[in-house]
């Protein structure tokens, strides 16, 4: 399907691109922190040699690790 081929994870996701959050493993502090199914994110950068990536989200900024990026979905807002 091309809906599938646009799913991308969060890792993988390009700094400076917003993106809708499609899927998040079920730990309730990502929830608590708005980053669930349906939410926009913007990537502002990711850092080198596996370490976490940055992310606005409405009007916080995180990081995430690349071990929980890798089990969020993403696809890119057009």
């Amino acid at each position: 399907m091309e809906g599938d081929q646009m799913r991308q994870n969060l890792y993988d996701a390009q700094p400076g691109k917003e993106y809708t959050v499609l899927e998040t493993p079920e730990y309730k502090l990502l929830s608590s922190i708005g980053l669930f199914s349906g939410a926009k994110v913007r990537m502002e950068s990711k850092y080198g040699l596996g370490g976490p990536v940055s992310l606005s989200l409405s009007t916080k900024k995180i990081a995430v690790g690349k071990d929980l990026a890798i089990q969020i979905y993403v696809r890119e807002v057009r």
